[in-house]
């Protein structure tokens, strides 16, 4: 579960590495994997080591699509997955990931938001 002023980890390449929660876009407070957040950026890639051209800022508000957390997930079956951190994928104004490759797994819940985070994903869970 993520709550307000939660950090997280950034499982893409598009140059941030952590982020803090501002906001839980939905019905309930907490967020799960597959909801989506609205974030603030605490650290990225310094300057000098950016190769793209759209780059990410300490300081700027983007939205994100959670893909797992530590707390875990109690699927139907009685079966509880959790994961290693709580980790999020950066995602543009059309819901599409910001980065063109996924450093970890994620949960199968994200599917229905960003189909495209599941194909690019390593492992699914």
């Amino acid at each position: 579960m993520i709550f307000k002023e939660s950090t997280l980890s950034i499982i893409d390449n598009s140059g941030c590495k952590r982020v803090q929660c501002i906001k839980v876009l939905g019905q309930d407070a907490t967020g799960y994997p597959g909801s989506i957040l609205v974030v603030t950026i605490k650290k990225a890639i310094p300057k000098k080591f950016r190769k793209k051209k759209k780059i990410l800022k300490k300081g700027e508000i983007h939205k994100v699509l959670l893909c797992y957390t530590r707390k875990g997930v109690v699927r139907k079956t009685g079966q509880i997955l959790s994961g290693p951190a709580n980790a999020a994928l950066i995602l543009r104004n059309d819901l599409t990931p910001f980065g063109n490759r996924l450093r970890r797994s994620v949960f199968f819940d994200v599917r229905d938001i960003c189909p495209r985070a599941v194909i690019m994903a390593p492992n699914v869970y």
